[in-house]
């Protein structure tokens, strides 16, 4: 069977065939690789916060989020957390004899008042020269 020129797999006429060579040639970045995972991750300071989690836990008692209901009126329950109201805040340890920063739940910042830094560190068995 023989086939019409018209559709014939590669011109004959040579500018058609720069022309193509040019098209295939433009056309095929196009269909370029992909960058690897490794190539699209962020460096830098970005990528060092993107691989630190900040768990919301008190750094002196280890208080944590308490899985509660919400209940409605027509006594449907919904899951949710109650988080430890943390603050970040700068404590003076005279044991050390420099400033500690922590994040520590409200209720914790009064336990420091009453009973001082250290000796609440102590309570709790927590080593404050890692702060």
């Amino acid at each position: 069977v023989a086939h019409p020129q018209h559709l014939a797999s590669t011109p004959r006429d040579p500018d058609m065939r720069l022309l193509l060579l040019c098209a295939l040639a433009l056309g095929c970045s196009a269909f370029a690789p992909l960058p690897s995972k490794q190539q699209l991750r962020p460096t830098g300071r970005a990528a060092a916060a993107s691989s630190i989690q900040m768990l919301r836990v008190c750094d002196i008692t280890g208080k944590k989020a308490n899985n509660a209901n919400r209940v409605t009126f027509s006594n449907k329950h919904n899951a949710y957390w109650q988080y430890p109201n943390l603050q970040t805040k700068k404590f003076f340890s005279p044991k050390l004899d420099r400033t500690v920063k922590l994040k520590v739940a409200t209720s914790t910042i009064r336990t420091i008042r009453k009973l001082g830094l250290d000796e609440t560190a102590a309570k709790y068995g927590v080593d404050l020269a890692k702060f």
